[in-house]
């Protein structure tokens, strides 16, 4: 198969001799330069190492926000960023293995997240799924759940949490107009068993952060005690 189909970088499309790899080694490097850990745990933002103080940046100093926790793979830039935009837009759901072995990585790597309860995938209205045909944070979630597993760390995954309402894209909006555009956007089935929960909720990308607040205020209201959030990327970084 490999004579006849030979693989290929998902990034730069470059020939690669191990079918078993995703990138190639040039891509592979400019992706360890978006991996690094000096970021503030609050809004996941880029700050340098001596601006954090207890893990977070001047602006979330005094902020006690409804997302307590957010985790990132990187930010989205380079690589990391073609391999979202693939996964998410171009059709190539097979990425969800990889990614989620990267997030599952982040998950691993802070003392709080590891001690969350339930993992719950930011949901998808069920025109834009039929649209895209699949949820690109729940085979995200699902990966990292699996890889997790693997690592001897079992979380329970759990799908009880839903889109009500259809929203519009929000790519280009500002951020108040992102806050009523989500505006009761989300509700969890009357049995989700998030009651005094610690939920990380999984995304693949966040910006501003209202997705990742409205989302973890919906669930605060079904008796949730802690949203925390673990993401792919954090755009808008500068």
């Amino acid at each position: 198969m490999e004579l006849i189909c030979p693989s290929s970088c998902a990034v730069c499309r470059e020939e690669i001799a191990d079918s078993r790899q995703v990138l190639c080694e040039p891509c592979w490097g400019q992706l360890r330069e978006n991996l690094h850990d000096s970021y503030c745990r609050l809004c996941g933002h880029n700050i340098g190492p001596y601006g954090l103080i207890d893990g977070r940046c001047h602006r979330c100093q005094n902020r006690r926000p409804a997302v307590t926790r957010v985790v990132r793979v990187g930010d989205y830039d380079g690589p990391l960023r073609d391999l979202i935009l693939a996964f998410k837009f171009g059709g190539q759901s097979r990425l969800d293995v990889f990614l989620g072995s990267l997030l599952a990585a982040a998950i691993i790597g802070d003392d709080e997240l590891t001690s969350a309860d339930v993992i719950v995938p930011i949901p998808l209205h069920w025109r834009r799924r039929w649209t895209r045909k699949y949820n690109q944070s729940e085979l995200l979630a699902r990966s990292a759940v699996r890889e997790l597993k693997h690592q001897g760390r079992i979380f329970p995954l759990s799908t009880d949490f839903v889109r009500v309402r259809y929203t519009q894209p929000q790519t280009s909006m500002a951020p108040s107009h992102r806050l009523i555009n989500l505006r009761r956007a989300f509700a969890a089935r009357p049995d989700a068993p998030f009651a005094g929960k610690h939920i990380c909720l999984v995304d693949d990308v966040t910006t501003t952060g209202t997705t990742l607040r409205v989302a973890a205020q919906a669930l605060k209201k079904t008796g949730a005690a802690r949203v925390s959030a673990a993401v792919l990327a954090v755009a808008a970084n500068d």
